[in-house]
């Protein structure tokens, strides 16, 4: 993608309002080169008082209309040149000032839009489906939401503000030149313009491979890590321990290299550009010595020093923008490429809902008719044609061997997934916006629960400011859950830490959080997906006489592989690759499901 692409797309992320008001921040860092050009101006006019000076000649019709407007033409040359001197002080170091104070101005304004975009794309992200969420593995979506965007508005839209910027300034200060004296303006672009033409040439390219590979490398880098630090106790078993250590160790050693070389290449356009200015300035000096008189050549010299002081930092800004640009560029390949695909998604997330207990006119009904879905991975799987009811306050249990399509049924449920025909209604509505207009009323516990390195408290309350629920509301939880007894025996209570993935619970333990984390709401309808899979027989027993106690309020929906969990179930369905093989209560399924009755015999039911 060409940089002039690049920079345009990075500013369609911004609102038009925005794009406004960055083209205002720009035009006043053109508007304050003109004190460089003044700067410049007055530097010339010292350098022909001084040479006037020395050899007592008149300075000149233009110098003495200057020193005439300034009204100090009858002071003596050392007032006329210190009053100048402190001038040029002021204009050149307030530009500087001002320069940075609205750069940084810029580079904030860019930050803060940059957020509001990220939190854009996150929520059309988390607007998508499950299957279309899964297009993309979590580093290219954490690598894009944390660092692409910022790339592409702080970094690539920074830079060209920049590169305006200092464009502008070379523009004036060549035209200017050209009026004073058309052999140094000729010779300060020539001289400077081949510089930065072959610095540019030589590090372009390179510049944007480093970007590619710092983007690669960082997400091989994570995913390393990942792997190993969530199979420990495998890579201790399996002795490879050592391994990961190598692999991290290389991948990193090859970061460390591209992140030296990245940091080191502004360098080398701020050394070729001094060790430019000084070859210029002794090329201008020889040259107008050999063809001028000593004072024309003096004369001549400081106006290519003054310029070039301003100039020369202008090209290594321009070379160091460009490369940051480049650079950037390489990074933000993948974030162009989510941008792409997330072009059509609607945010659907909104505003954050407060929580809430009350759920009034929710009414925790589940029906489903003529449901179908294909599974994108897998064309030989289908769920076709599937209908039932659940009516308030029921429960209802969905067994099947694994692959009958329990979860995806789950998911459907859920709105996680949307139904290729038929419809799913929850309380007279779709999944999600059943969800959305009645926030808490639905809550659901996964299989292998989510726990933070936090507090208790804080897992409890996960997705909610802590603020908003109390602790008697934590404590009803983790009762409901049959938790309650331990935490209070714990130094800390619900303040105490977990660890990193609750590494201080038990297996059990982790999943009677996610159940109290489910029924911190006091929701109307709970789905559980094999949520007492990691307990042992008499917590599953605790939980599911809790659970027993809440249906008549509540409506339950669980996937289970204990049969012991859901002979109670109001409604069970069988699953087989697909298809519901039968339906009714626990005892007419067995009955109609071989099967199904062996595995009942088996658990001794």
């Amino acid at each position: 993608m060409k940089m002039r692409e690049s920079i345009k797309r990075a500013l369609q992320l911004l609102e038009k309002r925005d794009r406004t008001k960055l083209r205002f921040l720009v035009a006043i860092q053109i508007l304050l080169n003109l004190l460089d050009l003044l700067g410049v101006a007055l530097i010339g006019v010292i350098g022909a008082l001084s040479v006037t000076g020395i050899s007592s000649r008149d300075p000149g019709n233009q110098v003495s209309r200057i020193l005439k407007f300034m009204q100090i033409e009858n002071l003596t040359l050392q007032q006329q040149v210190g009053i100048l001197a402190v001038i040029v002080t002021i204009v050149l170091v307030g530009k500087t000032l001002f320069s940075l104070f609205f750069t940084r101005k810029s580079l904030y304004f860019l930050g803060a839009k940059s957020a509001k975009v990220s939190k854009n794309i996150l929520s059309k992200v988390l607007s998508q489906s499950l299957t279309s969420l899964q297009r993309r593995g979590v580093q290219d979506i954490t690598f894009v939401i944390a660092s692409g965007i910022n790339s592409l508005i702080l970094s690539v839209l920074g830079a060209a503000i920049s590169l305006v910027s200092d464009f502008s300034l070379l523009l004036i200060l060549t035209i200017s030149l050209f009026i004073v004296s058309p052999s140094i303006a000729l010779s300060s672009i020539l001289f400077f313009g081949l510089v930065g033409f072959v610095l540019f040439r030589l590090m372009h390219n390179r510049a944007q491979e480093i970007g590619k590979e710092d983007a690669k490398l960082s997400v091989q880098t994570n995913n390393k890590l990942i792997e190993v630090l969530f199979s420990y106790r495998e890579s201790i078993v399996r002795d490879r321990r050592a391994f990961y250590v190598e692999e991290v160790g290389n991948l990193q050693l090859s970061h460390s290299h591209i992140l030296a070389e990245r940091t080191f290449m502004p360098n080398i356009s701020k050394y070729v550009i001094e060790i430019s200015v000084i070859l210029g300035a002794l090329l201008v000096s020889g040259v107008q010595f050999l063809l001028q008189d000593a004072t024309h050549a003096i004369a001549t010299l400081s106006i290519f020093i003054a310029a070039g002081s301003r100039i020369a930092p202008a090209t290594l800004r321009i070379q160091q923008s460009l490369i940051q640009i480049k650079t950037s560029m390489g990074v933000s390949g993948t974030t162009f490429e989510m941008l792409d695909e997330l072009l059509d998604v609607q945010a659907e997330t909104g505003e954050s809902p407060r929580f809430v207990k009350e759920h009034k006119g929710f009414n925790p009904k589940v029906s489903l008719k003529s449901v179908s879905y294909i599974y994108p991975k897998n064309v030989n799987f289908e769920i076709r044609d599937l209908s039932f009811e659940i009516d308030s306050g029921k429960s209802l249990a969905i067994v099947g061997t694994s692959g009958s399509g329990k979860t995806t049924l789950m998911d459907l449920l859920l709105g996680v997934l949307e139904p290729a025909a038929g419809d799913i209604k929850i309380s007279g509505k779709s999944p999600r916006d059943a969800i959305t207009h009645w926030p808490g009323a639905i809550s659901y516990v996964p299989q292998d629960v989510l726990v933070i390195n936090g507090t208790i408290r804080e897992n409890i309350c996960l997705g909610y400011s802590p603020k908003e629920i109390t602790d008697e509301e934590v404590f009803s939880a983790l009762s409901e859950a049959s938790l309650l007894d331990f935490v209070k025996k714990l130094p800390m209570g619900i303040h105490t830490q977990v660890g990193e993935r609750g590494a201080q619970l038990s297996g059990g333990q982790r999943q009677r959080i996610g159940i109290a984390r489910a029924l911190i709401s006091e929701p109307a309808l709970i789905v559980l997906d094999e949520a007492t899979s990691s307990l042992d027989g008499e917590t599953e027993s605790q939980i599911t006489e809790a659970l027993n106690k809440i249906k008549g309020r509540c409506t339950v929906v669980m996937i289970a592989h204990r049969l012991s969990s859901v002979r109670n179930s109001d409604l069970v369905i069988y699953l087989e690759q697909g298809k519901v093989l039968a339906t009714g209560t626990f005892a007419e399924v067995r009955e109609k499901v071989p099967n199904f009755d062996k595995q009942a015999s088996l658990m001794g039911l």
